[in-house]
């Protein structure tokens, strides 16, 4: 036995020595623990500073290459496309000159012949000749470079002969090229630019089109549309029918009470607000309609227009105008080539979204509030006059209740009718009424709850019990006097309750008819205010047209 204790105390020394190393091991692994969560955090950072280098060092590359490539593609443009801008700034120098009448005719002519020969294929390069030509009375050659112009671009170049003849004063010329422009048009993909010569058309500024050269087109833009788009007139209609609905508004603003108390409000709401939609719809066209025209700067506009298409590019020169906007929006981006990317391909997107049919242009104009009334929504409203009464129309006969002639007040359970508005009295009196049944309903459930039933019977019982019981079992006497003692501060704490629930239900309901009352005034007072209203300006839902 000796010998066994012995050996058990030998186990019990080599057990704590053990535990000595595990605990020396397990401090040693939280040390190594602690020290790898440092090399995680440090190689985390690491790698991070080391990813932010590779950026900033493949933003480096990406704009010294832009700013390499973007010279590399300005010296291509200036060696293919050179001469395009000598001719764009001879163009512009020949018009402003000829206004102040500062350089001689034959230098005009000189200059321009020489950019012809030097210019083949450019179609600006001929117009420059016509207008030298012009300048100097030499029709013949006139008519020779404005022929040449027209093959190699018919579009730019009637445009630009208009657009000179405008600025002097040769309106029967100009109508002929106009026209002529007018032509090349695709109804269904109007720019911005088109529209601005459409609209100084349509506002007078080319000067009277006495042959009706023009006129024509427009009818047969919108024949074009029409054609083009299935149930054309129908979308219309339907379109702007929803757009004249936007005009509605809530008017619980404008009566709150009627919206927090009246049954009836909805159908109040929808009467009313299709009056003052109605309203608002034919002020706004009206406004349009007698907008004054600022011509003198819609003529500066299309004169600024002139200069604009003399320095546009040609399409030879796209591919290379491109690269260039693109290679210029990498330096702008600091070498960020994905947002330089993002920023052009948003650019040139919002330029085609521009690009729409001549009805989807004349459309947005003419619904944009955040503009004010101008030439552009007059012109607008010239083009689409038809559809916009047709909308109306539609808008207008759409299901509308009728406004009603009594209503119905809600509150707080009670409800009463109202036909004249003068029922304040009658009808104060009867929710006055009504909250004292509530009222009493409410003090009838506090009394049942703080009813003390037989609770005072049986603390008179405990009280004589215990007196008579102390004498015999002092024990017992005791627990019923306390029972009994019990009891009485039950029922002391429900009368008390009770008193309190009473006085709160009073001031509660007393302060609902009160508040009741003032609803109810101010209820009946807006209820005659829209009745005045639905009667003096119901006409208007007769309206015929708007535009």
């Amino acid at each position: 036995m000796g010998t066994e204790v012995i050996n058990l105390g030998g186990v019990e020394r080599e057990l704590a020595r053990l535990g000595n190393k595990v605990d020396a091991l397990g401090s040693h692994v939280s040390s190594v623990e602690s020290q790898i969560s440092e090399v995680r955090d440090d190689l985390a950072a690491l790698r991070n500073d080391f990813l932010t280098m590779m950026e900033e060092q493949r933003r480096a590359s990406a704009l010294e290459q832009a700013a390499t490539e973007l010279v590399s593609v300005r010296q291509e443009m200036e060696r293919k496309f050179g001469n395009y801008g000598v001719v764009r700034n001879t163009m512009v120098g020949i018009l402003q000159a000829t206004d102040a009448a500062l350089v001689r005719k034959a230098t005009i002519s000189t200059v321009s012949e020489e950019l012809m020969i030097s210019t083949p294929d450019y179609w600006l390069a001929p117009v420059l000749v016509a207008l030298a030509a012009w300048i100097n009375n030499n029709r013949d050659l006139a008519e020779r470079a404005i022929t040449e112009a027209v093959r190699r671009d018919n579009e730019h170049s009637s445009l630009a002969m208009a657009l000179i003849c405008r600025r002097n004063h040769r309106t029967g010329t100009c109508y002929e090229w106009l026209a002529r422009y007018f032509s090349t048009q695709n109804a269904a993909k109007i720019d911005m630019d088109s529209m601005v010569y459409i609209d100084a058309y349509v506002n007078g500024i080319f000067g009277p089109d006495e042959k009706h050269l023009c006129d024509d087109y427009m009818t047969r833009w919108i024949g074009q549309i029409q054609s083009q788009t299935p149930q054309f007139e129908e979308k219309q209609s339907q379109s702007w029918a929803e757009y004249f609905r936007t005009y509605e508004t809530d008017g619980g603003s404008k009566y709150p009470a009627l919206k927090a108390v009246v049954k009836e409000f909805g159908y109040i709401d929808k009467y009313l607000g299709k009056i003052n939609a109605i309203e608002k719809i034919s002020t706004g066209f009206e406004g349009i309609r007698n907008a004054e025209i600022d011509s003198r700067t819609l003529a500066e506009q299309v004169d600024s227009h002139l200069m604009e298409l003399v320095n546009s590019d040609d399409p030879k020169e796209r591919q290379l105008r491109e690269e260039e906007e693109y290679l210029l929006a990498v330096k702008a981006c600091e070498g960020d080539v994905t947002q330089a990317r993002r920023m052009v391909n948003q650019r040139r997107q919002e330029k085609r979204e521009q690009t729409v049919s001549i009805v989807e242009q004349m459309t947005r104009v003419a619904r944009d509030k955040s503009r004010g009334v101008d030439h552009h929504k007059k012109t607008a409203l010239r083009f689409l006059g038809g559809y916009i009464n047709d909308g109306f129309a539609r808008y207008r006969d759409e299901e509308t209740p009728d406004f009603p002639q009594e209503v119905t007040l809600e509150l707080d359970g009670w409800s009463g009718r109202a036909t004249t508005g003068d029922e304040a009295a009658a009808l104060k009196s009867d929710y006055a009424t009504f909250m004292e049944g509530q009222k009493a309903v409410e003090l009838a459930e506090l009394q049942r709850k703080t009813e003390p039933k037989n609770l005072k019977v049986v603390a008179m019982v405990c009280a004589v019990a215990g007196i008579v019981f102390f004498f015999i079992n002092a024990t017992l006497g005791i627990a019923l006097l306390l029972a009994a003692a019990a009891c009485f501060m039950t029922l002391k704490g429900k009368e008390k309750a009770r008193v309190k629930g009473t006085e709160e239900i009073a001031a509660k309901y007393g302060a609902k008819t009160e508040d009741g009352a003032k609803e109810i005034d101010l209820a009946l007072g807006q209820w005659k205010a829209a009745k005045a209203e639905a009667s003096e300006r119901g006409s208007l839902l007769k309206m015929e047209k708007v535009a």
